[in-house]
């Protein structure tokens, strides 16, 4: 406790915080659990709940945990309640952090003479960085970052379009967030990126497995589900419903259970998906129909596809045979399957001039590929084109 002194939290110490709340966790346990003293969380709470208002009235619960979200009386109580949301309190955490570092620092008389000399200098063509070389006052006031960072934020009489190399530097543009489709967010608890990076660091030996959903049309029913061995750059897909959890569940189990548990535990030991609605169940899948737990699951950080890049990265083969933008309704399981086995017999540079089929074969066995129905295709024969 105590080791992340002085780091702001991030939105998935805040995912983990609202999961420990609903689990009924107190504020020490979740402080112990993410690793910053008891009076971050304390602050956090404070600072960045939602206040529904209500009689003033004097609360066990809130002098308890702080807030009501683990409250078993808050759907009929009349009094003020403090909600705390992950979204919510990040969407806090942004916008004051924004606002501190949005106002400009510069005295007036130094804005109007950075202002005088900058807008002379662009409408003469000139670029910012010649135009700040040029005056040894301008060097003396404020960098050539601060300079271009007026620019962007109209504090100029410049705008940055008027810039010779705009187009040139990246921007930040706004954009909406999406939604967080898991339905307990008490999942997350020892299911994060974090956690899995130090799960993975700690058994580096085992199959890393990562899993993400393919979509062609808006209006498709169907989706791909992917499933990708990092380590080989093997991958294998299986038709689910589009948007439907229990659909993915369903086939996962079902692979699961015509290889057997021993196989699983061999196979699938590290599994990690993103948070998509196809997943929203997904740690589900951890335990046998006895109970046993065979497999550890993981979650990605929210929005951020960087987080299983190997999967996305192989998805490049798959969109030459299904390209973007086409329906994959018409996709027979028969067809998924030939696919993959031409997309595992394509030999990678990276992995010696060897196929993914060869190295899983290898590694995991012939009866393992024809379990999932992936066959090895001649070298001269593959083909990756489009089937649909």
């Amino acid at each position: 406790m105590g080791n992340r002194q002085y780091q702001q939290l991030e939105i998935d110490d805040r995912m983990i915080i609202q999961a420990c709340l609903h689990d009924h966790q107190s504020l020490l346990e979740i402080s112990r659990r993410i690793g910053v003293s008891k009076s971050t969380i304390f602050r956090e709470l404070k600072r960045n709940s939602k206040i529904k208002k209500g009689h003033p009235i004097p609360c066990h619960t809130l002098q308890t945990y702080i807030v009501c979200n683990v409250c078993n009386k808050r759907a009929f109580c009349t009094r003020q309640k403090l909600y705390y949301d992950f979204n919510h309190a990040q969407s806090l955490t942004h916008n004051r952090l924004h606002i501190n570092r949005s106002f400009v620092k510069l005295a007036a008389n130094e804005l109007a003479y950075v202002d005088k000399v900058v807008t002379a200098g662009v409408k003469l063509g000139q670029s910012l960085h010649h135009i700040y070389v040029s005056d040894a006052h301008l060097k003396q006031i404020c960098c050539e970052r601060t300079i271009r960072r007026l620019v962007y934020r109209g504090n100029l009489s410049i705008r940055p379009h008027e810039l010779r190399r705009y187009v040139r530097y990246k921007r930040e543009y706004q954009t909406t967030p999406e939604t967080l489709h898991l339905r307990d967010i008490r999942a997350l608890i020892g299911r994060t990126h974090k956690d899995y990076l130090r799960y993975v660091n700690e058994h580096k030996r085992l199959n890393i497995v990562q899993y993400d959903s393919l979509i062609g049309q808006a209006h498709d029913e169907q989706a791909l589900l992917t499933i990708t061995f990092t380590k080989y750059s093997f991958q294998f897909g299986i038709l689910v419903k589009k948007g439907v959890s229990t659909s993915t569940n369903q086939v996962l189990s079902s692979l699961f259970h015509r290889l057997g548990s021993d196989l699983v535990k061999h196979v699938f030991p590290v599994n990690l998906c993103d948070n998509g609605i196809e997943f929203a169940s997904f740690h589900k899948l951890e335990a046998d129909e006895h109970g046993e737990l065979i497999i550890k699951t993981f979650y990605t950080n929210p929005y951020k596809a960087t987080d299983k890049a190997p999967a996305e990265r192989n998805h490049e083969l798959v969109r030459y045979c299904l390209p973007k933008h086409h329906s994959l309704d018409g996709l027979t399981q028969d067809v998924v399957d030939d696919m993959f086995s031409h997309i595992n017999s394509y030999v990678r540079a990276s992995k010696g001039d060897k196929t993914p089929y060869d190295l899983v074969k290898a590694r995991f066995g012939k009866p393992f590929l024809d379990l999932i129905n992936i066959v090895r295709i001649p070298n001269k024969k593959v083909k990756l084109v489009n089937i649909v």
